[in-house]
C-alpha cells in the first residue's frame, strides 16, 4: 500500500486538505484528521463523499479535488410513498364485504 502524502498530478494541497494516494489512481482527502472523500482515476475522475456516494465523474483531477472539498448542499431525501391509505382502504372493503355477506345469511336464515 502506498502511503505517500501528496496532493495528486500537478495540483498542490488547498485550504488545509491533505490528500493522500493510497492506490495507483486512488486518493483520499482529510482535513483536521477527518475525511473528506475520495478521488479515482478512470475513464474519468470519480469524487466521492464522505459516505462513498459518488459527488459526480470530472475530466481532471483538479475538478475532482475541488468537488470533494466544497461543502455540498444536502440532499432531499428521496420521497417515500405511503401505504397506510391504500390498505386501511382495502381492509374497511374486505370489512364491509364480510359485513354484507354476513347480513345476507341471517335475512336468509330468517326468511
Amino acid at each position: 500500500m502506498m502511503t505517500k502524502a501528496a496532493a495528486g498530478p500537478d495540483s498542490p494541497s488547498v485550504d488545509g486538505v491533505a490528500w493522500r494516494a493510497l492506490a495507483s489512481g486512488l486518493w483520499v482527502a482529510r482535513r483536521d484528521g477527518r475525511h473528506l472523500g475520495t478521488v479515482q482515476k478512470g475513464r474519468r475522475w470519480l469524487a466521492t463523499d464522505v459516505d462513498g456516494e459518488p459527488i459526480g465523474t470530472f475530466r481532471s483531477f483538479s475538478e475532482a479535488q475541488a468537488a470533494v472539498v466544497q461543502p455540498q448542499p444536502p440532499r432531499a431525501p428521496a420521497p417515500r410513498t405511503s401505504l397506510t391509505a391504500p390498505a386501511v382502504a382495502l381492509a374497511a372493503l374486505g370489512v364491509a364485504a364480510i359485513v354484507s355477506s354476513a347480513s345476507w345469511a341471517a335475512v336468509s336464515f330468517l326468511l
